[in-house]
């Protein structure tokens, strides 16, 4: 896209146009994931409970797009298990998206010698800018200089804000970093403030240089600030119900002027009036003003990483009004959370032709060298077995297939009332447990269920998930063959009304 396209990017609609995203050997993820918008619906809820990598997934995409303008230090990003399992190289890490134009592209990466903080020199895995091809790589850009993660993390910093340079560190220096600077549309904001400073260092005389390049900088903050006011002042409203007013401004490089009327009474000290829920509001309402009014990218996408939590359930909802009315068809939206609830509520609420809903699922294991397995809850886990097994990945076919295993046992359990030793949720009682109930009440399956136990340890015991030998492929698909037989039994067996 050329710099004409840019500059008239105000008027053009375009999403970020993810169909598909793949992660794997990504912190918690040793095995590999797959996310796919199957639907027309672009947008993404993915709900997971803490620790099941939700954010790990968001911070992947980031780093998937910032990849193609820095060379990153992946290290701290590997997971230290990937490299025992599905044949991944132990310096070795996958994130890939592919668009809606069925363009595929994924992380590009080398090896390079630097030195650590002790000064030692040491191999590290970094992001490779230069290995993007063209059209890739002005993709990955506009998205990498136009999107950033808002994850309740950075809302709460709101609370470390006492004075008008914290307020500049925070709204000036995250949010609007990337502005781009009319009426060439070529240098940020943060290019700007850098080249300001260069200039005070290297020529520190040229005082009249200075405080034009200072005017030239604090003019379109302020213009920033004042395009999107009445829109701030709008999310606010809707996100506290609440009559408040914020007006913000620069007259210094450095530091804002914040001032906050509630009910036209000013608030000198945000902190002792305003909860935790009108602060939330107050920079989670910045924030989308601030992408609404000024996001200059031809490439849309929002990443909002469980950013509900300061806020009560009857203020959430205004949350999606908002997003409904000024986000769902101009971005591509990925949001998180760990309430199920709030996630439940959502699938209701959203539009479902426009909204994808996934959950991520998480298997403890007994195998030290891969402690745990994440997954997408399905609803036909051996058409993923199936698949997996295709491509060669036996590990991640033999987790679908056990996951579709607990699936059926489980729900037979349920329908059929087995009497069971009590637990809050059937879900916490050990599936080998459910599975000898099953056994003893599932009629004329004695030969299958003999079959299934043969196979236990692909479908009752994770750790085994990680065995690579071609004997153990084979058994796998044995495994996919009798839980399909098995949920055929268990089809016949709930339909048959007699029994």
């Amino acid at each position: 896209m050329d710099k004409d396209d840019i500059r008239s990017t105000g008027e053009i609609k375009m999403k970020a146009g993810i169909k598909s995203f793949t992660v794997n050997g990504f912190k918690g993820f040793g095995n590999e994931i797959t996310i796919d918008f199957t639907r027309k619906a672009k947008n993404l809820v993915l709900y997971g409970e803490n620790g099941s990598g939700k954010t790990s997934l968001i911070e992947a995409l980031k780093i998937l797009y910032d990849s193609s303008v820095d060379e990153i230090d992946l290290e701290k990003y590997k997971n230290i298990f990937a490299g025992n399992s599905m044949k991944i190289k132990r310096n070795s890490m996958k994130i890939k998206i592919r668009t809606e134009y069925k363009k595929d592209i994924s992380l590009k990466t080398k090896n390079e010698r630097r030195k650590d903080e002790r000064g030692k020199v040491r191999e590290v895995l970094v992001a490779s800018p230069k290995d993007y091809e063209t059209g890739s790589k002005t993709y990955l850009e506009a998205i990498a200089k136009s999107t950033t993660i808002l994850s309740y993390r950075e809302l709460m910093r709101i609370y470390d804000i006492r004075t008008g340079e914290d307020f500049y560190a925070h709204f000036v220096k995250k949010i609007m970093a990337h502005y781009l600077i009319p009426p060439r549309y070529e240098t940020s904001l943060i290019q700007e403030l850098e080249d300001l400073e260069i200039l005070k260092k290297s020529h520190p005389k040229a005082k009249k240089r200075i405080q034009q390049k200072e005017k030239t900088i604090k003019d379109e903050i302020n213009k920033i600030f004042w395009g999107i006011k009445d829109k701030w002042n709008e999310y606010i409203r809707k996100l506290t119900g609440d009559d408040i007013e914020v007006e913000c401004s620069i007259e210094k490089i450095g530091s804002l002027d914040f001032k906050i009327k509630w009910n036209g009474k000013d608030v000198r000290n945000i902190m002792n009036y305003l909860n935790e829920g009108r602060l939330n509001a107050v920079a989670l309402g910045l924030f989308l003003s601030y992408y609404k009014k000024f996001n200059t990218s031809p490439y849309k996408l929002l990443l909002l990483d469980d950013v509900v939590i300061g806020l009560d359930m009857n203020l959430r909802l205004p949350l999606l009004e908002i997003l409904k009315e000024d986000f769902e068809d101009e971005y591509q939206v990925i949001m998180t959370t760990f309430d199920e609830n709030w996630f439940n509520l959502m699938k209701n609420y959203l539009d479902g032709s426009k909204w994808e809903f996934k959950r991520l699922i998480v298997r403890k294991t007994d195998n030290n060298s891969h402690p745990f397995v994440i997954a997408l809850e399905s609803s036909d886990y051996l058409e993923k077995a199936e698949k997996y097994h295709y491509e060669g990945d036996i590990p991640a076919a033999a987790l679908y297939t056990r996951l579709e295993f607990e699936k059926l046992v489980s729900e037979y359990a349920e329908k059929k009332n087995l009497e069971i030793k009590f637990r809050r949720r059937i879900s916490e009682i050990p599936i080998n447990e459910i599975w000898n109930k099953v056994v003893q009440t599932l009629r004329g399956a004695k030969k299958l269920c003999k079959r299934i136990d043969t196979y236990k340890s692909i479908l009752l015991n994770p750790s085994v998930h990680y065995d690579q030998r071609p004997k153990y492929s084979r058994e796998v698909k044995y495994a996919i063959d009798v839980v399909k037989k098995l949920r055929d039994k268990i089809k016949e067996e709930l339909n048959n009304k007699n029994v």
